[in-house]
């Protein structure tokens, strides 16, 4: 079982709803499969996209990002702005990253890790 070291999460706000919707169905033509086994093979454990509910009038989404350690972080963003940083720049968006190490966590019985 492998855990967790390294955790990023991201928001991204975009100008409409519209425009966020547009973005979330990117998603399947940037993660190919292709794609995820790079990431996998490079250290990324885990990437959860999020359309955040519980802000009236706000078009954001949250982005979870779980690396096993400090250099599948590293390799991981050359990945990115490979795959990603090109598919989504004609989005006008507010991006708000947060880096964290795991200190603590716990996992209910109904969530399995690979």
């Amino acid at each position: 079982m492998t855990f967790s070291k390294l955790i990023n999460y991201t928001t991204r706000e975009f100008m409409s709803d519209h425009e966020l919707e547009q973005y979330i169905v990117k998603q399947n033509d940037i993660f190919t499969t292709k794609v995820v086994e790079e990431f996998t093979k490079a250290g990324m454990l885990r990437r959860v996209l999020t359309k955040l509910w519980n802000k009236e009038g706000v078009h954001r989404v949250g982005i979870l990002f779980e690396y096993r350690d400090e250099k599948a972080f590293s390799e991981c963003q050359s990945l990115l702005e490979k795959h990603y940083i090109p598919m989504v720049k004609t989005f006008i968006t507010k991006v708000v990253g947060s880096r964290g190490i795991v200190v603590h966590e716990f996992d209910s019985e109904e969530f399995k890790k690979s």
